[in-house]
């Protein structure tokens, strides 16, 4: 059984300020908290409640944040889970970490929540084995407009013993939320992760599957990387179900939404399709989508179209997800479709750059296309490259029998070895069971006594760490 978080016995406290009368103000805050809290009480993501999940914004006093905590720890007996955002501070006397409400000043530390006094709030929730901390501040002598600054030792500063700690850091002044951008940078890859899920990962997301990705997605934006602490085995905190399990993120339920809307909106204004799609500060995928509406709806602008997508392939920022799904735009727009398969392929057999999500992408970018060959051989390009882990290999695996079931038997190959080996976790080894299992009921016998040997292997792990 998935040592999911309880709902019904977990709390949440999300808190921040994005509004501050001696600070410059973060406007794209107040959007954090509202989605951070949604996608936390998404049944299909975490699940908590309603009535476990407490929002404060715009604290008017520390002690509201730190009475929350405290009321949130004293119910608590599954997992803690404590989310900021706004300014940091650092305090003039100590250099002690200080969480910014809207009536913080820099210089007088009792104006601010002290993280120690967080702390010894989460810290007195002795019932609650599992403790999650999300920080996403800045420090004010370092922030600018539109940008949020940390240092490199917040994490060290921030320990609580039996938790895990993800927090959002700058070495340099880098903007971390952009104008015009909805969320900050770091929360909004956060929240992008959990409602749109992680190609290639396990059916329920752990923080530390959650931290490689968000560290991976942030650097390749040259985005600050996020620091994290892992305390008494938090990093294995299971926070949300994968919703890129099942080959495709809900958010973007691939190209059948596109060609709905082009079969469904013929009067789909092109100003508008214009602007979103050379608009820099909007999310890439709706500057692709935009762009490939543009040039289906609206055959006057198909050569601007395909230069707008041709400028975001050319782009060394644009990251090699959205690049798969630029080829992919531009031949379903009869730009160079063959070229533009030839790209798509090249990116799923490229091991160099390592990035499953691009690679995964690019072979449903070929199933959409309807190219079976070429979508075959990307998918075999992943499944088989041994410098992948395996479990990454086994996901994709299960991918390429669900689409192509003429080629189960080498994708049940690999599931097989990611299920047998001791390297893999035991979370990960029991889930490519189970979807063994759902691919080949006649496998069940010989899952049921690999599980077996893997939970007594488990089971005798833990009685000898406990001694």
């Amino acid at each position: 059984m998935v040592d999911m978080l309880d709902p019904s016995l977990s709390r949440v406290v999300v808190s921040g300020a994005h509004d501050y009368q001696y600070l410059e103000d973060l406007p794209s805050v107040k959007n954090n908290l509202v989605a951070m809290a949604e996608v936390l009480m998404d049944p299909n993501i975490c699940g908590i409640s309603e009535n476990s999940c407490r929002t404060i914004l715009q604290p008017e006093t520390p002690g509201q944040v730190l009475d929350a905590l405290y009321e949130a720890a004293d119910e608590c007996s599954d997992t803690l889970v404590f989310y900021f955002a706004g300014h940091g501070l650092t305090s003039p006397h100590n250099d002690e970490l200080l969480l910014a409400i809207p009536t913080s000043h820099p210089s007088r530390p009792h104006s601010a929540v002290r993280f120690e006094d967080v702390r010894m709030a989460i810290l007195s929730a002795r019932k609650a084995p599992k403790k999650l901390v999300i920080l996403d501040c800045c420090f004010s002598g370092r922030a600018m407009i539109g940008s949020m600054e940390s240092s490199t030792d917040l994490a060290a500063r921030s320990r609580i013993e039996g938790s895990y700690i993800i927090t959002a850091a700058a070495e340099t002044k880098t903007a971390l939320a952009p104008p015009g951008e909805r969320y900050t940078a770091f929360t909004g890859e956060f929240i992008t992760l959990l409602r749109g899920g992680y190609a290639g990962g396990p059916a329920y997301l752990d923080m530390e599957t959650i931290y490689t990705c968000l560290h991976d997605r942030l650097t390749e934006k040259s985005y600050p990387i996020p620091q994290q602490r892992n305390r008494n085995a938090g990093a294995k905190i299971l926070l949300a179900k994968n919703g890129w399990v099942g080959g495709q993120r809900p958010e973007d339920s691939g190209q059948r939404l596109i060609d709905w809307y082009v079969d469904n909106a013929p009067g789909a204004d092109p100003v508008q399709l214009r602007a979103d799609a050379t608009a820099e500060y909007i999310p890439y995928r709706r500057r692709i989508s935009s762009a490939l509406i543009l040039g289906r709806l609206h055959p006057e602008f198909w050569s601007e179209a395909c230069k707008v997508l041709i400028d975001l392939s050319a782009d060394t920022h644009t990251p090699l997800e959205s690049r798969a799904q630029v080829f992919g735009a531009l031949a379903r727009l009869g730009w160079h479709t063959e070229l533009m398969k030839e790209n798509l392929l090249a990116l799923a057999k490229n091991a160099t750059h390592g990035k499953i999500s691009a690679r995964v992408s690019a072979c449903q970018q070929l199933d959409g296309l309807g190219d079976k060959e070429m979508a075959i051989e990307a998918y075999l390009g992943v499944v088989m490259d041994g410098s992948l882990e395996l479990r990454l290999r086994a996901y994709t695996a299960k991918l390429m029998i669900q689409k192509y079931p003429e080629k189960k038997d080498a994708g049940l190959r690999v599931m097989w070895a990611a299920a047998a080996s001791d390297s893999q976790l035991v979370q990960h080894r029991i889930d490519t069971i189970q979807d063994i299992c759902s691919i080949d009921p006649d496998s069940v016998e010989k899952a049921s006594i690999l599980l077996r040997r893997i939970k007594s292997a488990a089971s005798e792990g833990t009685q000898a760490e406990a001694q």
